[in-house]
């Protein structure tokens, strides 16, 4: 919508599922009670007339109201996700008219006014907390730590004055917020231990003392179980401290990228019975550029030994990435995931659907999967080549470029010019893998040492 100004307003109704925010009359009321509250009656007058000339009708005050000039109706045709309903400044915004909470705010206020004071006001919670507030009491958790994991149940430790009550609220803020709740008296000494429940996901913990006298004291911890369903089909282990490609790479310079964020530490496969599911762990997984996963990009080439050597590659992702994988780890799947992007592709390139992803940051781990109808079963004698390296989405292969040396978006190919050949390699030749999965015997400095000849990587077998 176009204002005469020439302001343009996203559309507020259906089917673009956007809109800006208007005048909300209901918040007069509010305001008004607070000025009665502090002795201007007539501020809290001039607003209750305010509310009034905003409704339509007779007093339908609605939810928000238009606070532009005129804006005539698009003629009919117009595209919806554009077109105008037809406003005027002071009218309803094309939402709720009325609307019962502003229409229930304004009688309230009215009858305020008569009164001189506030008329609703329940008298437990005035006298808790006008009349006389409540104290504080001591309060120590010591167990969970803030942002920790854990694993189907969670402890709830600490300390507090002797003979309070301790109540924990669990809540699940990944499953339409499920609470569980228990509670426990503080020991003579004033220790108290709770132990609860906790489901797949992130759960807030609220921790609340309270003395005898009602004085309170509150805690919040948050907790993550990082819970994978089905059956551990392969779990391999990599070195910490050799995210540095073949042993010379260093990492963009700018805060973005944090140390070992790209140190690839645990690779997993499960299979849940209809899909396969994917775990990588680094040793850094900060959110980035707004995303959980926002400076990593992996990539896992799939080996099937059953598939035809047609439908196979020893490609890589893209040529640009500067290696192909060996011929033990001809991929007949390729599964990429990254923080702003994805791919699933067979031998040929060709897409087989859409990956689903997310990523953890208390245990660390990206977590991807497919529907095991596209990918197969993997069974022993399956490969798997996975890669980690930088997510550029400027980039045509998607994947953060290198210079010589470190730039504040760039990696370097060396930490610092040097005459050392790995440092004077033409940096957009070397390959874009700053930590890879080896098999067992295989050096990965030696494997991505690009000063030997064409980098070759092998995959992990399946025992």
């Amino acid at each position: 919508m176009h204002s005469p100004a020439g302001v343009t307003h996203e559309s507020n109704f259906a089917p673009s599922g956007q809109g800006t925010g208007h005048v909300w009359p209901v918040l007069s009321a509010e305001r008004a009670e607070q000025s009665l509250q502090t002795g201007d009656a007539t501020g809290a007058a001039a607003l209750l007339d305010g509310m009034a000339r905003f409704a339509s009708g007779v007093g339908l005050i609605p939810e928000q109201d238009w606070e532009f000039g005129p804006l005539a109706a698009s003629p009919y045709g117009t595209d919806p996700t554009i077109a105008s309903i037809g406003f005027e400044n002071g009218g309803p915004a094309g939402s709720a008219a009325p609307l019962t909470w502003a229409a229930g705010a304004f009688v309230r206020l009215f009858t305020d006014i008569g009164a001189g004071s506030l008329v609703d006001q329940p008298a437990n919670t005035v006298a808790r907390y006008i009349t006389s507030t409540p104290g504080t009491t001591p309060l120590t958790v010591t167990s969970p730590a803030d942002g920790s994991a854990v694993t189907g149940t969670v402890t709830v430790a600490g300390t507090t004055a002797a003979g309070n009550q301790v109540d924990v609220l669990a809540t699940n803020t990944d499953t339409s917020f499920a609470t569980t709740a228990d509670s426990t008296t503080a020991a003579p000494d004033g220790s108290f231990s709770l132990t609860m429940p906790v489901g797949a996901g992130t759960t807030a913990l609220s921790i609340v003392a309270t003395s005898p006298t009602g004085a309170t004291a509150h805690a919040l911890r948050t907790v993550v179980y990082d819970f994978v369903p089905g059956t551990k089909l392969l779990d391999v282990t990599d070195p910490s401290g050799d995210d540095n490609g073949p042993g010379n790479y260093a990492y963009p310079t700018a805060s973005d990228f944090k140390p070992g964020a790209y140190d690839l530490q645990d690779f997993q496969v499960y299979d849940d019975g209809t899909s396969i599911i994917f775990r990588v762990q680094t040793r850094d997984l900060t959110p980035t550029f707004g995303s959980p996963l926002g400076a990593q990009l992996v990539d896992v080439y799939v080996h099937d030994p059953s598939a035809p050597t047609a439908d196979t590659s020893t490609a890589a992702s893209f040529p640009q990435r500067n290696y192909t994988i060996g011929a033990a780890g001809a991929w007949s799947r390729l599964i990429e995931v990254q923080g702003f992007g994805q791919r699933y592709v067979d031998g040929h390139g060709d897409t087989l659907g859409t990956v689903a992803i997310h990523a953890n940051q208390v245990s660390r781990y990206i977590t991807f999967s497919v529907p095991k109808s596209s990918l197969g079963q993997p069974a022993p004698g399956w490969g798997f080549t996975v890669v980690l390296t930088g997510q550029d989405g400027y980039s045509p292969d998607q994947a953060r470029g290198f210079q010589a040396t470190p730039q504040p978006y760039q990696f370097g190919v060396c930490a610092t010019a040097s005459s050392d050949p790995h440092c004077t390699f033409d940096p957009g030749s070397v390959p874009k893998a700053v930590d890879v999965l080896v098999p067992a015997g295989v050096s990965q400095a030696t494997e991505l040492d690009y000063t030997l000849g064409p980098v070759v990587l092998q995959p992990v077998i399946m025992p």
